[in-house]
């Protein structure tokens, strides 16, 4: 829900999900379940989008969309000065908005003559990314026709936030730290119930390979019982009174080929019995600490963050870097 971005409006419930950066988010949950105290923002900087942009960091806003899943998140366009060209190229823009939308706008503006300083504008995007050239006229200052751009144009664009979401069927607006609760507590109970399902796996083999090894004590008397009695359906219960074993084990025992029912291979199967016993040890043990099932998932979030993280696209810009135009 949190990294992929989620837009949508069904059945009047409308719903608005920013995508926030993988390893931002799987370190914060690992927190989380550290410290349920932790402070989310110092380890989820903010949204990151997967067209970039630069987003104008406002922490109490960011607090109101970590705390109630609602609010909005100011981002602009990314952009250079190439100076021998007198030439502006915007390499990033707003998740919010498009190209052809921009450049409209822009072209707009200069028919009205509230933009002078734009003599031609157009669209460089090509197999190596988004790029809109602005050529400028002689004298332009660059910085201060961006902050005027930014103003006036979709350069610079909001994120409404609506952190609508499924809980048990019924919509709710959830906060990051809500959201994570209920992942954290989703993912809990996915694996306990992976390690119950392992569980029971592992002892109905145990049993059926406990039921083989008695098979091993003789096993010429296994195979004179199955040699000599008249009936198949007749075998199961015959070798279940010759071993003291249950049907389970006489079936699994009677399903082996003749060929197999040698010391061999009854002993290659066999060695297992010790294994599976520490196996399952281990797995009553997760079901009865919460906190080993916690480490499991510390553990599996780890390697996703080594197999799949990636550098944030979206750069932070702080109060101090922001630039207004004086009007």
């Amino acid at each position: 829900v949190l990294v992929n971005s989620n837009t949508g409006i069904a059945v009047s419930m409308a719903s608005n999900v920013c995508p926030f950066n993988l390893e931002e988010v799987c370190e914060t949950t690992i927190a989380l379940m550290k410290n349920p105290q932790h402070d989310i923002l110092s380890t989820l900087k903010g949204p990151d989008f997967p067209g970039g942009g630069l987003i104008l960091y406002n922490e109490d806003e960011l607090n109101k969309v970590y705390e109630t899943g609602r609010g909005s998140i100011k981002v602009r366009s990314k952009y250079t000065y190439d100076k021998s060209a007198n030439c502006l190229e915007i390499t990033q823009i707003p998740y919010t908005t498009t190209v052809e939308a921009i450049i409209e706008k822009i072209i707009d503006l200069v028919k009205q003559g509230k933009i002078r300083e734009i003599s031609y504008i157009r669209d460089e995007t090509d197999i190596d990314g988004l790029k809109i050239a602005i050529d400028l006229k002689r004298g332009t200052d660059p910085d201060k026709l961006m902050q005027k751009l930014f103003r006036l144009t979709p350069l610079q664009d909001s994120y409404p936030c609506n952190f609508n979401v499924l809980i048990a069927g019924m919509p709710q607006v959830l906060g990051v730290k809500a959201l994570l609760d209920e992942w954290i507590a989703f993912r809990t109970e996915c694996v306990r119930r992976r390690t119950f399902f392992d569980l029971q796996k592992a002892k109905n083999r145990l049993h059926l390979l406990q039921g083989l090894k008695k098979i091993l004590l003789d096993i010429d008397k296994a195979i004179k019982i199955i040699r000599n009695t008249e009936e198949e359906k007749e075998v199961v219960t015959n070798l279940m009174i010759g071993f003291g074993i249950d049907e389970l084990q006489a079936e699994y025992v009677a399903e082996i080929k003749l060929r197999h029912l040698n010391r061999e291979y009854i002993l290659k199967h066999t060695k297992d019995i010790e294994s599976l016993e520490e196996a399952i040890k281990d797995m009553e043990d997760i079901l009865k600490r919460g906190q080993r099932v916690k480490k499991i998932i510390v553990s599996e979030l780890e390697n996703v963050i080594k197999k799949y993280g990636k550098e944030r696209r979206s750069e932070i810009i702080y109060n101090a870097e922001i630039v207004e135009e004086e009007d």
